[in-house]
């Protein structure tokens, strides 16, 4: 292990050695932390302000789109919890204005949206405490500017007063599936790769992630180094709903390489068993066949939605009978939420959704 690897990895240790007492018999309590299911009550929800244009062609009509759809989404969100935005001090009026009254602005500045990848991943200890896990974001491998979104997971936790700890790993939260019952989920390709974790072996990533997340069993699923620009994230294809049932979201029919990886991914899910010895009970849920947008890097899968406090955010991409599919059943999987549908291109569009750019704080 390199030596700043080393160095993060006594940091990281240290914190949580600080925070709790050790337990035996419970991987979960050995760390003190674990991160919950995304369904766990929220303090609120995050996000982040896409403020570089040129990411989206420069300033014009195409930005100002993007700017106001992602504030037409904190604006639903804050109607059933807390939102906090995190922008820059040059964008708060223009993000007062498209976010609304009900969405906190938190001024901390940022490259682009995604507070799935760049925020952190908070984390409880079931008696009370909360911290903040730091992925060391790095622009996916560095693949985009990021220096002010490196530094938004120490912000975040600054501003909740949470510790923080610094991962051994660098990698971003839309890499991981928790839930929240000891089950960890995962693509390979953006995990053991060099672009993030240069020099460390699945055995050893699996170590770090068990130490961090306070999981038990980790599941590696095949993914697609350089298949976008995350090297396939899972919440853009497989979603714990609760444990020991998944959603699953492909292109059906689909027989290209990306097809055939879905595939393996559902054959290895079918044969596994989460952390509890349960075996998964999958629903899936076709890709869109038609749509408003027809962008090259439009990502039109359902299984980047978002839950929270009493609702679920999903897409709707103007297949009516595949938009509507994916309502209902996300309707039947979570019972005591309201689906609140939503037309989102403009993220989808550039090759994430609205889970991408959520990132829930638990309540402790």
């Amino acid at each position: 292990m390199p030596a700043m690897a080393r160095r993060r990895f006594l940091e990281c240790w240290m914190a949580i050695l600080a925070s709790a007492p050790l337990a035996h018999g419970d991987e979960k309590a050995a760390s003190g932390f674990f991160a919950p299911a995304e369904e766990a009550p929220h303090a609120r929800t995050w996000m982040c302000w896409p403020a570089t244009a040129s990411i989206y062609g420069g300033e014009g009509a195409y930005y100002e789109s993007v700017q106001e759809t992602i504030g037409r989404l904190a604006a639903a969100i804050a109607l059933h919890e807390p939102v906090a935005m995190a922008v820059g001090a040059e964008h708060r009026e223009v993000a007062a204005r498209l976010c609304g009254p009900g969405v906190e602005l938190v001024t901390i500045p940022t490259d682009d949206m995604w507070a799935r990848d760049n925020g952190a991943v908070f984390l409880v200890d079931g008696r009370g405490k909360r911290a903040a896990l730091d992925f060391h974001f790095n622009g996916w491998g560095g693949k985009q500017v990021h220096g002010r979104d490196a530094g938004i997971a120490a912000a975040m936790a600054a501003h909740t007063g949470c510790p923080l700890i610094a991962s051994v790993l660098t990698g971003e939260g839309g890499g991981i599936e928790v839930d929240g019952e000891g089950t960890l989920l995962l693509n390979d390709s953006c995990w053991e790769n060099d672009n993030r974790n240069p020099g460390m072996d699945r055995a050893g990533i699996e170590a770090a992630l068990k130490a961090e997340l306070g999981v038990e069993k980790v599941i590696w699923l095949p993914g697609k180094k350089g298949g976008d620009i995350t090297d396939d994230h899972i919440d853009g294809c497989l979603r714990a709903v609760r444990p020991g049932v998944l959603l699953a979201s492909g292109i059906e029919g689909d027989t290209s390489e990306w097809g055939v990886m879905m595939d393996e991914r559902l054959a290895i899910l079918r044969a596994a068993t989460d952390a509890r010895g349960r075996t998964f009970t999958i629903a899936e849920v076709p890709w869109a066949e038609e749509g408003r947008s027809h962008r090259q890097d439009f990502f039109s899968g359902y299984a980047n939605y978002y839950v929270g406090n009493g609702a679920v955010y999903t897409p709707q991409f103007g297949d009516p009978a595949r938009d509507r599919h994916a309502a209902e059943t996300l309707a039947a999987l979570y019972p005591d939420r309201k689906v609140v549908v939503l037309e989102m291109d403009r993220i989808y569009e550039n090759g994430g959704g609205i889970h991408c750019v959520t990132q829930q704080e638990p309540v402790a």
